[in-house]
């Protein structure tokens, strides 16, 4: 059985859990498309209508990684997609465009909590898995192949 992602669940609240999350990647390989975004900014405690990106577009590994560790905020949802440094970017829309693209992983928040990591190296499948793992994630699971071609799972 072939994995393509994981799926889990990080805590609905304020905090910097888009940052957590994308600990153990090697973000700075990658420049980062910011799809359809609404993660609000806390200011003083406060839920604001402020946000951390301020628009959709693209960012480079390391803005993205020091943007959402040094700032708190409440993600509401975000789609990353991350491209190889020089690779070539177009818009993804399906499992399919994904594996025809230079892009390498998606990383989706939507419903606030729930978290859709996709990536085309097993081996980075395999240590988000094991590190949701460790942070205390719920309702991990992988994502195979079938699941995404019988329409299961969409990106």
């Amino acid at each position: 059985m072939k994995y393509v992602g994981v799926i889990f669940e990080i805590p609905n609240e304020y905090g910097n859990y888009l940052s957590e999350t994308l600990e153990p990647l090697p973000v700075s390989l990658y420049d980062w498309v910011i799809d359809n975004d609404e993660v609000h900014l806390v200011d003083n405690g406060e839920f604001s209508n402020k946000f951390l990106f301020n628009e959709n577009g693209m960012i480079s590994g390391e803005k993205l990684y020091e943007t959402s560790k040094n700032n708190t905020y409440y993600m509401v949802f975000v789609t990353l997609k991350g491209f190889l440094k020089g690779g070539h970017i177009k818009d993804i829309s399906n499992y399919e465009e994904f594996l025809e693209s230079d892009c390498q992983i998606i990383l989706g928040v939507y419903d606030c909590s729930q978290v859709m990591f996709w990536c085309k190296n097993s081996s980075l499948i395999s240590t988000m898995y094991v590190y949701a793992q460790s942070k205390g994630y719920e309702n991990i699971k992988y994502i195979n192949e079938k699941e995404v071609i019988e329409g299961k799972y969409r990106m």
